[in-house]
């Protein structure tokens, strides 16, 4: 008799023109209720799509239900073990300083102990290590943020590994909430939370924020680093459960101008923006 190895699953890759990346993103999201890990780099022509399920057959269905018209050049499902994703991480995310005082490290690299606020990242499915110029983008402004405005509360909307919750806590905001609309994402906030001494100091939950109800009460900053399509249908919310200062990211930058426009009709002011020629990410003061 045999036992299914808990470790193992199934992956889907997709490999789709840059361009193309996000409507099959977007598709991949609504059909088949999975966060696609999108491995690109920089300028490239070509992006890879990686989605992970807990059983091979999964990911073979789901290839099967590709419809025709979806612009991808070639899908392909396999086996994976767990011990493929920390290869996969162990080669992609090493650690980085940012900003003035900020150091990313995974948990299985040394920490230095010096003047720098250490952050200890284990992303396993989920988004958020510093290496994408989203949550670089976030985790600087953030830094920023707090030297200007000290703020004492903030949400962090699609928390992803919960990197932006673990660094303000570190930076000095006293009160943080934290939500994703992924369940696997919540336990591996709280684990990367235990892994930097602050565990019980975030309150990590589940939540869409196209759905009302994720906040109680407006927090001095809001974080939302999530896709465009999401950010401009959420941005009423964002905006009221905001009391100085939205980060916004997960932005292309060819929709940069159409997530600012629409927060500056909400009566908010766009205070600046960064980007990297493909990505971008906004500061909003309402």
């Amino acid at each position: 008799m045999t036992t299914e190895n808990k470790n193992n699953g199934g992956r889907l890759n997709l490999l789709v023109a840059t361009q193309d990346a996000e409507p099959v993103c977007e598709w991949v999201r609504e059909a088949l209720g999975k966060e696609p890990v999108e491995v690109t780099q920089p300028y490239a022509e070509e992006s890879r799509l990686e989605i992970y399920f807990d059983t091979l057959l999964e990911a073979k269905i789901a290839k099967k239900a590709l419809p025709a018209e979806l612009p991808i050049q070639a899908a392909e499902a396999k086996e994976y073990k767990e011990q493929d994703w920390t290869t996969f991480w162990q080669h992609h995310f090493q650690t980085m300083e940012l900003g003035k005082n900020l150091r990313i490290i995974p948990e299985w690299e040394d920490v230095p102990e010096d003047e720098r606020t250490n952050i200890i990242i284990n992303p396993g499915l989920s988004f958020g290590t510093g290496g994408h110029f989203t949550t670089r983008f976030c985790l600087e402004a953030l830094e920023e943020a707090i030297q200007v405005l000290k703020p004492q509360t903030m949400i962090d909307a699609g928390t992803g590994s919960g990197i932006l919750s673990i660094a303000a806590i570190k930076l000095g905001i006293p009160k943080v909430d934290a939500f994703d609309y992924d369940p696997v994402c919540v336990d591996q906030c709280n684990g990367n939370a235990a892994r930097n001494g602050v565990d019980g100091t975030i309150n990590f939950f589940q939540a869409d924020v196209l759905e009302p109800g994720w906040y109680a009460e407006p927090s001095d900053i809001v974080c939302a680093n999530i896709l465009t399509s999401v950010l401009l249908e959420a941005a009423p919310l964002i905006k009221r459960a905001t009391k100085k200062r939205m980060l916004l990211s997960g932005i292309r930058e060819i929709e940069a101008d159409a997530v600012a426009d629409t927060f500056i009709q909400l009566g908010c002011r766009e205070i600046s923006r960064d980007g990297d020629g493909q990505w971008c990410g906004l500061v909003i003061d309402v």
